[in-house]
């Protein structure tokens, strides 16, 4: 049982990283929306782009949490904290997912600033390391930067690329981090409404589409709902906003793959709001 339970798990993470970036840090897209919204945008939404930390008002956190596909061996985990400064806001991220047997992790130095009331701007420094302890371990330096554009007050668009130099995976070995190229646009229909869509292109992929729709019928509760075309999957999530923390439950579905529920928690939200 314990054998059949290890190759279903590896044979998930084949399938998974295949539609989900095989050579780039694997995406909690539920995480990975609002940056181009003046309503919607959270510390979270530099996971999108990270541009999105020069909106960031005030001290920020989130945690975040999937069980993906129901497996723990695929458990998904990241946390990011976020600074304001006279200068400019910084962040600091870090990601994991997998288990012993496999995983992958990420940490990573933020920085944005507004150039002006209509341009935003970021960069971060990421250390990615694969671990798996039959073969070793890999990892590389690389970089994302972002910009964010504020057409009018509704409308906005951004640029993110990820690893644009294609960073190689550990000395030994000729694999690379693939470059991952984003461009995107969002509305705000309304101080209540958002709606987004965004381009993805991966190095060696196919193009990808991850359109998405946020709203908030009062100022406590929340929710969000989106597609990933490159995966064929898509997501949902409810939120409630406890003075200043924000709790999503969230649930996203594959195609092939099936369910998998998660957690975001959010702090920081109400001051920002009031600002």
């Amino acid at each position: 049982m314990k054998s059949a339970n290890l190759l279903t798990c590896f044979c998930c993470i084949a399938i998974c990283t295949q539609s989900q970036n095989a050579r780039s840090p694997v995406v909690a897209w539920y995480t990975s929306s609002g940056a181009y919204s003046k309503n919607f945008s959270d510390v979270s939404s530099i996971n999108n782009n990270i541009a999105a930390l020069a909106a960031v008002k005030n001290f920020s956190a989130s945690v975040y949490g999937e069980k993906r596909f129901l497996l723990t061996e695929l458990g998904l985990y990241s946390t990011i904290l976020a600074q304001t400064t006279a200068s400019g806001n910084f962040s600091l991220s870090a990601n994991y997912y997998g288990y012993k047997a496999y995983n992958e992790s990420e940490l990573s130095v933020g920085y944005g600033r507004k150039l002006s009331d209509k341009v935003d701007i970021g960069i971060k420094f990421n250390y990615f390391s694969l671990r798996i302890p039959s073969y070793g371990k890999a990892s590389a330096f690389n970089f994302d930067a972002g910009a964010i554009f504020h057409i009018t007050e509704q409308l906005h668009s951004g640029i993110n690329i990820y690893n644009p130099l294609s960073s190689k995976l550990g000395r030994h070995t000729a694999e690379k981090l693939m470059p991952v190229y984003k461009a995107g646009l969002g509305y705000d229909f309304s101080t209540s409404f958002f709606s987004g869509i965004e381009v993805i292109k991966e190095q060696g992929s196919t193009t990808g589409i991850h359109a998405s729709f946020q709203y908030k019928p009062i100022t406590q509760l929340f929710a969000r709902a989106g597609i990933v075309t490159s995966n064929h999957s898509w997501y949902a999530g409810i939120g409630y906003l406890f003075k200043e923390l924000r709790v999503d439950i969230t649930v996203s579905m594959h195609q092939q793959l099936g369910i998998s529920p998660g957690i975001l928690l959010l702090y920081g939200i109400k001051k920002q709001e009031k600002e």
